[in-house]
Order: C-alpha cells, then structure tokens, then sequence
C-alpha cells in the first residue's frame, strides 16, 4: 500500500500554494498560482477544482485535503466568516470544494494563522508539546493557542486576535480593523512602514528619506544603523515582547513560537527589546518557565495539509 499523502492549500490574498506531502512533512510537490480573487466566487473555486483533480487522479495515496484561508472561520462547517482581503464573507469553502472533487475525501477548512500552530506542531519545533502558543507576524500580527492538544476556539471563531488588542486606544495609529494604537500597527509589515512614515520628518538623515518605505527596506535600513529604522524596529521588538508577556502570564506556556515573514527575517533586531518586555511583564516564575522559539515552517501550504494528519489522529484516540 502506497503511504498516505495530503494536499495542502493556502488561500492568500494575492496567492495561492498547494502541496502534496506526506505524515512526516515532506514536500512531493508544490505550485504557486495567483488568487485572482476579484473573480467570481464559482469560477475561483473552478480554477482551486480543477488543480485538486489534477493530484487527486493522478495519485491514490491522497488521503484527504487540508486548506487555509484568513479571518474567522467555522472549521466544522468549514466556513469562511470574512476573509477581508478575499472580499468574502459566509463562503462555505469546504463544500464549494467538495462539489468539484472526481474524488470523495475529507476535505479540513480553519484559519491559515492555525493551520501554522497544528503545523509546527506535526513537523516543526513544537513535535511532541501538548501546549504552547503560537505567534505570528508578517503583513498582519495573529496567534494561535494550543492546549492539551486542541486549539483554543472562540464563541465567534475569532479567538486569539491578539494582533486588535490595543496598546493605546487615543493617540495610536489608526488601524483597518476601525481602532487606534492596535498591536499590529507596530508589529507587522504594515505596522513598521506606517511607524517609519509617522517618524519620517524627525530623522531628515535616514536612508528611507531616499524612496519608497516597505519592511524589507525599514529591516535593511535598521541592519545600516539607520536611526529612524532602528527606532521603529526596537518599537517593534517592545510591542512583540509585550504580546509574548500577556501570553506568557495568560496561559503560562512552556513554549512560545514565532512565525511570519517579518519576525523570522528581523529576529536579530526583535529579540533585545522583546526579551526585555517579557522580563519588564511578565511574572517572574512565568518568564523563567517559558521557552521562545523560532518556527521551522516556511511553507503556509504545508501547514494546512497538516490539517489532515492533525484531524485524523484526533480521529483515532477519540
């Protein structure tokens, strides 16, 4: 009997990866389309159909279909609730996809920030810990928190929104989700560039004076000794630092994952002012039993196929 393979699918704003991959999360196979998600809603799922199929009868070792997708969802149902930058809401993505398949097989929906937690926890740094809380941030800042085994679900399958905490709720800046001062407006892609736009007209010396401010820029500048960007990444470093000691006193992990395109290429310039934070923050007993690490996965796709392996051994100790 050939082993088992998974399909994974992350559904982004602007891309779409798929995987195949097997128990021990290794890559068979993987592709990256665009999104295209100004299309119509039947024809997208057409287009995610149409590349299921290609794998499905091409290969019976597929066991089953894992996806993530951003915003809320309704991971029983496998609903999306509002996925913003999708412009969906209420999309029933779980049957969207199965009404397409030449195959029947168990088809897992949840947030793509989860689809990271679950996994890390089947092939990355978190192998064999029942309980740890898992932090992300790149365009956005999110987490996720697994304990004894299970992700923490919300009444409106909004949990873990730690990135729409607001650390000051008058002066700060104003974020997408209608607040002020939210801790994704400081650490996140697009937090670091509205910091650096803020601050601009303070450091006429700087290097991001010379074009066009993004994160890659800001993280490069700061690696310069750039004092306007080595501002706005100690900022960062600070509200990252006070995201892990709320997490810290909170749910009192053993461990601590950070993940996400800004994190994992910023981390030398991060961890300073966010070790202090904790330390500033959190319980000392806490602090000390709390360990931080870096996630393993760089592929989202990956993730979500961990969706299949992660539902069936629930399956089987049920």
């Amino acid at each position: 009997m050939p082993e088992e393979l998974a399909i994974g699918l992350d559904i982004g704003g602007t891309k779409m990866a798929f995987v195949i991959a097997d128990r021990q999360g290794r890559i068979h196979e993987n592709i990256t389309v665009p999104t295209n998600s100004d299309a119509a809603v039947e024809e997208f799922f057409d287009r995610i159909g149409n590349q299921l199929n290609r794998y499905i009868d091409r290969s019976a070792a597929i066991c089953g279909i894992g996806i993530g997708v951003p915003g809320p969802v309704a991971s029983q149902r496998g609903l999306a609730l509002h996925a913003a930058n999708l412009g969906w809401k209420n999309v029933p993505v779980r049957d969207a996809v199965a009404a397409r398949l030449s195959r029947q097989l168990p088809i897992f929906v949840d947030n793509d920030v989860n689809c990271g937690a679950i996994g890390e926890q089947q092939f990355g740094v978190v192998a064999g810990v029942a309980d740890f809380v898992y932090l992300t941030a790149g365009t956005g800042f999110g987490g996720a928190a697994m304990i004894n085994n299970r992700l923490l679900r919300g009444a409106s399958h909004s949990e873990m929104e730690i990135g729409h905490v607001s650390l000051d709720p008058v002066n700060g800046l104003p974020c997408t989700c209608g607040m002020r001062g939210c801790l994704e407006m400081t650490i996140s892609g697009k937090g670091i560039v509205a910091h650096a736009r803020q601050h601009l007209a303070d450091y006429p010396d700087s290097l991001l004076q010379q074009g066009g401010i993004t994160a890659r820029e800001i993280v490069k500048a700061a690696e310069a000794e750039d004092s306007l960007a080595r501002h706005v990444m100690c900022e960062a470093g600070s509200a990252l630092g006070i995201a892990c000691a709320w997490c810290v006193n909170l749910f009192n992990p053993p461990l601590i994952v950070l993940s996400g395109g800004l994190i994992l290429a910023a981390y030398h310039l991060l961890k300073a002012p966010m070790q202090r934070e904790i330390r500033a923050r959190s319980l000392p007993i806490n602090s000390a039993a709390v360990h931080i690490k870096l996630a393993k996965l760089r592929n989202a796709a990956l993730g979500a196929s961990a969706l299949v392996w992660h539902h069936q051994h629930r399956e089987e100790i049920a």
